[in-house]
């Protein structure tokens, strides 16, 4: 009996979406994802018309799962609004098993990529920091709520502060920068100093 069309179609966004992210959605060639995908060209146009729709549609799996599961893991959580925050820029410096470097994020990768001309794939990047943003300024107004940081926080400001030095964390991380845990330290000690 043959799988259903929407878990074959799920399984082949998993796949592109990996090659994607390794590669860099600029260096991914049609040849690479008739062999990563195990379907000729034609069938891959047939089910997403264009090389960019299927980035668009790998990028809206992307934040579904990986930036989903990592906010709900780190982010939404942690007891500790202020740790949870920490640890998801910590755990951007680990290689995936089985890999020596890191890979950084594909919305960050992509988004200096020549494909980010396309408004399509410009949006679905820009869905991706939203979701992120929206997750850190929670975890702000947590800390905010708990004593940690002062009433008159500005959220909203923190948060988007926060998502550019995570987004400057994950092109160093890829490039191999080293001592960024230092690094992360010392932007938490600027948000919440201690005494």
């Amino acid at each position: 009996m043959a799988r259903p069309r929407r878990f074959e179609d799920d399984d082949v966004l998993a796949r592109a979406t990996e090659l994607f992210w390794k590669h860099g959605s600029d260096s991914v060639t049609i040849r690479d994802l008739e062999r990563a995908l195990d379907l000729k060209a034609p069938s891959i146009y047939r089910r997403f018309h264009s090389k960019d729709e299927l980035l668009v549609r790998c990028i809206d799996r992307y934040i579904e799962h990986t930036v989903g599961g990592r906010i709900q893991h780190f982010l939404d959580g942690a007891d500790d609004p202020l740790a949870g925050l920490s640890a998801f820029f910590t755990s951007v410096l680990r290689p995936h098993p089985g890999e020596s470097r890191c890979r950084g994020c594909l919305l960050t990768a992509t988004s200096g990529s020549a494909k980010a001309s396309n408004p399509e794939v410009r949006s679905a990047i820009a869905r991706g920091f939203a979701t992120i943003e929206a997750a850190l300024r929670r975890q702000v107004e947590r800390a905010v709520d708990n004593g940690q940081l002062e009433p008159d926080t500005d959220s909203a400001a923190v948060a988007r502060s926060l998502l550019m030095s995570f987004q400057g964390l994950l092109v160093l991380a890829r490039s191999g920068a080293p001592d960024l845990h230092a690094s992360i330290a010392a932007t938490f000690c600027a948000l919440a100093p201690t005494g």
